[in-house]
């Protein structure tokens, strides 16, 4: 019984550390290193759906399922293509590996080291593509590059947490990997001129190092932050022309210029709000926020910058013009169930044991992709809606996994 009940483990720690080591290995290998872990997940559904799960699991099954069922709903009230039903119907197979994970935890030091890999392949190829093109890390090879740098910015991010987990149990190794992908992850993201990929680390950098600041010699300290600082230093002709980009974009658009990436969002941003204001409770459906937009313009209330998109680039206002406060209020929940449960675990756990740091890991998940989601519509992507669902299947899981301890007993 002890052997099949280790292999379980085992198996799951190998299916969930390959999600998170091949992310970005390719333009789209998030694809394939996804794929073993629905696979087993489903193999095992028959007896992972009969096994009791806690309410918290139930909760967020049904905070990430509403995301499809409001999207299904919004198709049968306003019409439109049933296509838009493929990137939503991916959350089935997060909520079949969620149910999995928390019927068979995987190591956490496995999933940290995953994890840091994941990150210092980021880095390297960005690295790589930055030296021999000259060009922002990820714009070709089949990567699409802002997501491709959100992407790799959360990986830093987690592996940030895997380093003070490695702080906090002495385990030099993974400290000594998890301070190099750290580099390595945010190298990435600065190299592939992601903008929106920059918005909420810093903070949650800075809040993380603040929290856990007991974990940290003052040598620790200084080497962090010379670390951080010659990076941005040797990756500032990357960053300084994107800022400067933005600024531009700002300062123009108060002139009354749009065309520009920044004055073209602000734009859709302020249709998206016209278009729900139009139709408050179910919103446009996917088929009338092009004739929302039109009408708008003969009203002189929008520039006709917004046709050039179908979406509104940012995940909010997206779901409000086309799903109403409806789909708004879905897409909180489908962030702020899990991501409240999880802070709760946190504050309710009586010691920083695994279930502790897979909830740390879960919080700056979500919270880093709310980040990606407030300049594009992350979700609308193949990648991104694998990367936030699986993510969280596995962290949610594990946090609320009824058989974590005795996993880390066994080891």
């Amino acid at each position: 019984m002890t052997i099949l009940t280790n292999n379980r483990y085992l198996v799951s720690s190998i299916v969930s550390g390959f999600f998170f080591s091949f992310l970005l290995l390719t333009g789209d290998s998030y694809k394939f290193s996804t794929l073993p872990l629905v696979l087993v997940a489903l193999f095992t559904l028959p007896w992972t759906f009969k096994n009791s799960n806690g309410i918290y699991i139930k909760y967020t099954t049904g905070a990430m399922l509403g995301y499809f069922l409001v999207t299904l709903l919004s198709l049968t009230i306003n019409g439109g293509d049933l296509g838009q039903l493929d990137m939503p119907s991916r959350v089935i197979f997060a909520v079949v590996v969620m149910l999995y994970i928390a019927n068979s935890p995987p190591s956490i030091k496995f999933i940290f080291y995953s994890i840091c890999l994941g990150a210092s392949i980021a880095g390297t190829l960005a690295i790589y593509h930055y030296v021999t093109t000259g060009e922002r890390a990820f714009y070709e090879n089949g990567y699409m590059v802002i997501q491709a740098g959100g992407i790799a910015s959360s990986l830093a991010l987690l592996s940030i947490v895997a380093l003070i987990y490695a702080k906090q149990t002495k385990e030099l190794l993974l400290i000594t990997i998890s301070s190099v992908s750290i580099i390595l992850g945010l190298s990435a993201t600065l190299l592939a001129g992601s903008r929106g990929a920059w918005i909420l680390p810093p903070f949650i950098i800075i809040y993380l190092f603040y929290i856990y600041k007991d974990s940290f010699s003052f040598r620790s300290k200084v080497i962090a932050i010379l670390s951080i600082t010659a990076t941005i230093i040797f990756i500032s002709p990357t960053i300084k022309p994107r800022i400067d980009a933005m600024l531009s974009d700002i300062h123009r658009y108060q002139n009354s210029y749009s065309k520009t990436s920044s004055g073209a969002r602000l734009e859709m941003w302020k249709s998206a709000t016209y278009s729900a204001l139009d139709k408050p409770i179910f919103g446009q459906g996917f088929d009338g926020v092009k004739r929302a937009k039109k009408a708008q313009i003969e009203k002189g209330l929008v520039d006709k910058q917004v046709l050039k998109s179908k979406r509104a680039h940012n995940q909010f206002f997206e779901e409000l013009q086309t799903k109403g406060l409806i789909g708004l209020f879905t897409m909180f929940a489908f962030f702020g169930v899990p991501l409240y449960l999880l802070w709760k675990k946190i504050s309710t756990s009586r010691s920083r044991n695994n279930q502790y740091f897979f909830a740390v890991a879960g919080i700056v998940h979500i919270t880093s992709v709310i980040g990606f989601s407030l300049t594009q519509h992350y979700l609308a992507h193949h990648s991104g809606i694998l990367f936030y669902s699986i993510g969280t299947a596995i962290f949610f899981g594990a946090a609320y996994s009824k058989h974590n301890e005795q996993e880390t007993i066994a080891s």
